[in-house]
């Protein structure tokens, strides 16, 4: 099982075997009146691409939390009504190449954001530039080598 880093987390759901995915039926229910199909590809792109991925989810806050084997998490993904609002580890500098994407962020003043990383970055859930999206989420991780 995977030695958890630190204190676990309240309201902090892991997966079953302590890597990779959160098994569906563990989040869905919470969820279940909020729309899921952009969620589940961005998280089946990011389970195909980085193999090594381990991802949490908190359930009282409605966020999904990425790292890569035992490293820092690098990416959040909030799930709200209208969107998914993503908290990334990769430089503010591309905001404007996010924002002329059709994409709108409103730069959070949380830990992350004091340290540098592009947050608030609202995603609608009937956005059809998942691709766009894909490309910026894999900078987190330093993972350019998969896109193509």
């Amino acid at each position: 099982m995977k030695k958890i880093r630190g204190k676990k987390g309240m309201y902090l759901i892991y997966p079953t075997n302590g890597t990779g995915l959160v098994e569906d039926y563990k989040w869905e229910k919470y969820l279940d009146k909020y729309p899921d199909v952009l969620l589940k590809q961005i998280r089946k792109d990011l389970s195909e691409r980085l193999p090594k991925l381990n991802e949490k989810f908190n359930y009282k806050s409605k966020y999904f939390g990425y790292c890569v084997k035992d490293e820092k998490d690098k990416l959040y993904i909030f799930v709200q009504k209208n969107d998914l609002c993503i908290l990334l580890d990769i430089s503010r500098d591309y905001e404007e190449e996010i924002r002329s994407a059709g994409f709108e962020i409103r730069h959070w003043h949380n830990f992350q954001g004091r340290h540098g990383w592009l947050t608030g970055w609202y995603v609608p859930h009937s956005t059809t530039n998942v691709h766009v999206v894909m490309k910026y989420l894999l900078r987190a991780f330093a993972a350019e080598s998969f896109l193509r």
